[in-house]
């Protein structure tokens, strides 16, 4: 009984402080006629500049000239729940971890930039009232804002180059934003490269918008990974970012009654691949075996199980991680 217990108030702990979602570009894609880009989750493109999910990332070139209504040859995906329903968005109390590089053929370094929204305001777009975390490739790490201009900092960061994956993570506490830039490979320092505050935008409104904004047309911007409120280190702080194991968000989600699951692992190893139900019994075992490096796809058929919320969990070579699914029927 005491086993049961702890494991149900496992399940409720992941539940309610854990839950989030990620997007890993696994599936290729281009923006259909209503400019919806679907790859593991959906997320709205805004019609100009170039865009596409090949081979594991999305990338973003710049617009032809004169199609930015912004003219600063940018290009805007966004994601909320208005476009997928998994994609929640919390903006006074959110973590969100990026793994990203800018492509480029030269030797002089551009302007080119990188934003991760972090508070908009509904009418933004008439009074540019919106704070983002900016990576500016001349002058480092910052935050913007749109009605002003104004890119508090830039505090500069050795893992900001050119053809080199490297992450961002962004901490969101009321109205203080911190941001972290590290080489892919190492982990976050204790402290922040720069911390900002949102003072102009009271009641944020539940969108995340990424932005590429381009100095020269040889510049691509490659988005491989994008955490959000579900953090891409192992249980017990092992970094999971520089191993290179990984569980995918299950597709499609919801489902009824059959759904993928995808998985890479760094190295051959013993591999459990489970699903369990909200009391935390263990309901299918998809894999329970040794599995070569790479990515692998398990599917789950729930065809004999109620509609409901479950969990799957990984654990191989040390790596474990735990996901949330929903069955509809």
């Amino acid at each position: 009984m005491k086993k049961t217990i702890t494991v149900v108030l496992t399940f409720m702990f992941l539940q309610t402080s854990m839950f989030g979602w990620h997007e890993s570009f696994s599936t290729d894609t281009t923006p259909n006629l209503t400019g919806a880009v679907v790859s593991d989750m959906t997320w709205v493109w805004w019609g100009w500049g170039g865009i596409e999910v090949t081979g594991g990332s999305l990338v973003m070139t710049i617009p032809a000239t004169g199609t930015d209504p912004f003219d600063i040859d940018s290009n805007w995906l966004q994601i909320d729940q208005t476009t997928d329903s998994n994609a929640e968005i919390t903006p006074t109390n959110a973590e969100i971890w990026i793994k990203m590089k800018f492509v480029r053929e030269g030797g002089s370094i551009m302007g080119d930039q990188f934003h991760v929204t972090v508070a908009v305001d509904p009418n933004f777009l008439t009074n540019y009232n919106v704070y983002t975390t900016a990576i500016h490739m001349q002058g480092g790490v910052g935050g913007f804002f749109f009605a002003t201009s104004l890119f508090s900092g830039p505090a500069p960061s050795d893992a900001i180059i050119y053809n080199s994956w490297f992450w961002k993570k962004i901490v969101v506490v009321d109205d203080t934003i911190s941001v972290w830039v590290f080489a892919d490979g190492d982990v976050p320092t204790e402290e922040p490269q720069h911390v900002f505050a949102n003072e102009s935008v009271p009641n944020p409104a539940a969108t995340l918008i990424i932005v590429g904004a381009f100095d020269d047309d040889s510049t691509e911007l490659h988005i491989s990974e994008v955490y959000y409120n579900e953090s891409p280190l192992a249980i017990g702080d092992n970094p999971y970012i520089a191993s290179g194991f990984e569980l995918s968000q299950n597709y499609p989600n919801p489902f009824n009654p059959v759904t993928h699951i995808s998985y890479t692992l760094p190295v051959t190893c013993q591999v459990k691949l489970s699903v369990f139900n909200v009391l935390g019994e263990e309901v299918s075992t998809l894999v329970n075996n040794v599995v070569t490096s790479g990515k692998h796809t398990a599917t789950w058929n729930a065809s004999n199980m109620p509609s409901g919320v479950y969990f799957y969990s990984i654990e191989a070579g040390g790596f474990k991680q735990i996901k949330k699914l929903l069955l509809i029927k």
